[in-house]
């Protein structure tokens, strides 16, 4: 049995001062990932843990199981333009292992967390990343809703990933699709191309 986690429980005004020299916060005080009017982002506090065991164990010890981790992916995004830049190929690196060592097809797939921070770059570098991926819509509705926590709790930093497992992890458990806050979509990331949707209101999860 593991406990993992993470926390941001004091963001000093120096972290406040390098997210504002790179030009990350957003302006308007909102943050909107894939929204016409996106700007940046906005950092918060919090923490997370969950607890993970082999499902065998936790099967056999009558645990309550709210998800199943088939796989994991990583990448190095290598020699990049800086860190609001982030490289399509490194991200789909990183889907492609992980989806080919879970033996999941991407067409099964309802449902992505995605890192959604908010900035120009990042989530267009997203989208295109997850397209490659996913490839092309097929049939005129798409079938897979996209979003991010952080428009409603903002971006968390080291427990931002924790609040994006905890997040979906909860959305199987209860079997619901949870939404995502967006006014406009954003036209230039060519969603209607894609097989994902931005999921504004709970819905049932059937699958």
């Amino acid at each position: 049995m593991v406990l993992i986690g993470g926390s941001q429980l004091s963001t000093s005004p120096a972290v406040f001062q390098i997210f504002c020299q790179l030009g990350a916060l957003s302006r308007s005080g909102r943050i909107r990932p894939f929204d016409k009017d996106a700007d940046g982002t906005l950092l918060a506090d919090g923490m997370g843990m969950v607890v993970i065991k082999r499902l065998e164990d936790a099967r056999q010890d009558g645990d309550r199981i709210y998800a199943v981790i088939k796989s994991i992916g990583i990448a190095s995004d290598g020699r990049g333009a800086g860190i609001l830049a982030p490289r399509v190929g490194g991200e789909f690196l990183a889907i492609n292992r992980a989806y080919k060592e879970s033996g999941i097809l991407p067409d099964s797939i309802d449902m992505i967390e995605a890192h959604g921070t908010g900035t120009i770059v990042g989530d267009a570098t997203e989208v295109q990343a997850l397209s490659q991926m996913f490839g092309d819509r097929k049939g005129p509705v798409p079938n897979c809703a996209i979003g991010s926590v952080k428009s409603m709790i903002a971006h968390t930093i080291p427990a931002a990933g924790m609040a994006g497992l905890i997040k979906t992890a909860l959305a199987l458990y209860h079997k619901v699709l949870p939404p995502t806050l967006v006014d406009e979509p954003n036209s230039e990331l060519e969603l209607n191309k894609t097989p994902f949707y931005l999921n504004t209101e709970p819905r049932p999860w059937i699958n």
